[in-house]
């Protein structure tokens, strides 16, 4: 009997399985392009969008600014340049690992820190616990200080925020990054009439 031989080129057209072959290099190819694009974007994504999950900022989306620091901007600190031994001890030892938090007090505002209250120019501002919730030391500070130029005093929206009133001002230079609200938990909808 004569079985048909398989034929690699006919006119210089390829067979059916190599054109398979060819077409699954090219998808190859693609995905592996598509893969690195999407690493590629996450990385830089992380550097210009913020997902806020912790509740001492609104939960939401953050995108970074080239807006200036002053009283009320929203900031964001590596972990472990404002908190060294808490960043340790808790696995906050990622570049990414990072505090979001508004500005308090700024160039000439006196932050106080006596036992557990903190008080900006006199006032009563924050209250600070010695453990958090899971029974752990908490870092404190004491004093007072007016703050200079390029000093920021940093606090979370909420009373168990971890903040300012455990590590201190920051210098200017320990500010990552600057955020305004893309989306967040307290902002309206566009169909939501209040």
């Amino acid at each position: 009997m004569n079985e048909p031989r398989a034929v690699i080129f006919t006119d210089g057209a390829m067979t059916n399985r190599s054109r398979l072959l060819s077409s699954r290099g090219v998808w190859l190819a693609v995905g592996a392009l598509a893969i690195g694009l999407v690493v590629a974007a996450s990385a830089l994504a992380r550097d210009l969008v913020l997902y806020n999950h912790s509740p001492s900022i609104p939960v939401g989306l953050y995108l970074r600014s080239d807006g200036p620091v002053g009283v009320g901007t929203i900031v964001t600190v590596r972990a472990r340049d404002v908190a060294p031994s808490v960043a340790e001890t808790r696995g906050f030892d990622d570049e990414g690992d990072r505090f979001i938090k508004r500005v308090s007090a700024t160039e000439g505002d006196e932050i106080c820190a006596e036992g557990e209250t903190i008080s900006i120019n006199g006032e009563a501002m924050a209250r600070r616990a010695a453990v958090d919730s899971s029974g752990r030391p908490l870092p404190s500070w004491s004093g007072c200080i007016v703050l200079a130029t390029d000093q920021f005093f940093l606090l979370g929206d909420t009373a168990d925020s971890f903040d300012g009133r455990y590590w201190g001002p920051v210098s200017r230079d320990r500010i990552e990054g600057v955020w305004r609200p893309l989306r967040s938990s307290t902002q309206s909808r566009p169909d939501d009439p209040s």
